[in-house]
């Protein structure tokens, strides 16, 4: 029986790193033996102007009842489509790996780090009051996701580096003293794992002056997503950058860009949308006890990593001329070819 893989095509340049996505998910899927399909669920700007509704229902119940989804970039509706996703399926992890790569050009070595940031509460709850001379947004932070979200991050850092660094803004919000003793109680369960703690100002100081000090970084949902664009910047192009949001029961996976309005979508960069791919083959291989899709991840990334070395495959982003087209293509031939050297 075939996966179900819902896909939002999103704004911008996402329906051409999406479509690069589903051709190499395909070529994947039918090398390493396992099936997927795939539902198309508008979503985002254009759905907004097509439907009248950002998120509208149909595409909402393609999400919930497929197995995954697989998503491109929003422009100006991403609270309504994707923060909406998040708190409605209840996605509270976001997993964000960065790491420098072959090929690509970055002022650091050796830099391999995970941000795993709350998602579903912090500022991005969007509890606000807005007027003409005033504006009131609620930071809201309970035990219960705390505690969760630090579960993940010793989880991860238990089978990494051991360490986890915890990131808040004590010294000025009070609140973040929840934050914090969720996350120190939490350590208690993990000997091994090294705790420190950190302020977001230094975090944001330390990740461009010593990236490599990091492990896995746990903070809340803002600071998490100001990060990790950061980090995008230290390895070296937010066309590499992806993430999962995880729940308990769902997975939904995504670039961490943009729509990059500024850009010829036909020489987008598709590799963050790749990847975005590979983890869900990982999620969707460890939750449905799948070995076929795992293995098909592993090998998918190291084919993402051997054709970042060819500089025929690089986008302008990485200082090559290729095309999403070129990419997916080259990528593909890749995949073939060391398939078949087993």
């Amino acid at each position: 029986m075939a996966n179900v893989i819902s896909v939002i095509p999103g704004d911008g340049i996402g329906p051409v790193i999406v479509k690069s996505a589903i051709k190499v998910l395909e070529a994947t899927s039918e090398i390493y033996g396992f099936k997927l399909s795939f539902v198309e669920a508008p979503a985002g700007d254009a759905a907004k102007r097509d439907f009248g509704e950002p998120l509208p229902k149909s595409s909402f119940d393609k999400i919930r009842s497929s197995d995954a989804c697989l998503k491109g970039p929003v422009g100006e509706t991403a609270k309504d489509v994707i923060v909406f996703l998040r708190q409605k399926l209840d996605l509270y992890a976001n997993i964000r790996p960065f790491k420098t790569l072959p090929g690509v050009s970055s002022k650091w070595k050796d830099v391999d780090l995970v941000i795993v940031r709350e998602n579903t509460e912090d500022l991005y709850k969007c509890v606000e009051d807005v007027g003409e001379e005033h504006a009131v947004a609620l930071m809201v932070l309970t035990k219960k996701a705390c505690l969760r979200i630090s579960n993940v991050a010793f989880q991860m850092a238990e089978s990494r580096r051991k360490k986890v660094t915890l990131i808040h803004k004590i010294n000025v919000l009070r609140s973040f003293e929840l934050f914090r003793k969720a996350a120190l109680e939490v350590a208690r369960s993990y000997p091994s794992v090294i705790i420190e703690e950190m302020l977001v100002d230094n975090a944001a100081y330390q990740l461009v002056t010593n990236p490599q000090r990091f492990d896995v970084m746990l903070t809340t949902n803002m600071f998490g997503d100001i990060l990790s664009d950061e980090a995008a910047g230290v390895v070296g192009s937010l066309g590499l950058a992806y993430s999962a949001n995880v729940g308990d029961e769902f997975g939904l996976f995504e670039p961490v860009h943009g729509t990059a309005p500024d850009i010829d979508p036909l020489y987008a960069n598709p590799i963050a949308q790749i990847m975005a791919s590979k983890i869900m083959l990982e999620w969707l291989g460890r939750k449905k006890g799948n070995a076929a899709m795992i293995e098909a991840a592993n090998g998918l990334e190291n084919a993402v990593f051997y054709l970042l070395q060819d500089s025929k495959s690089l986008t302008p982003d990485l200082g090559g001329r290729a095309t999403a087209e070129d990419v997916t293509k080259r990528l593909i031939d890749v995949l073939l070819k060391e398939r078949c050297k087993l």
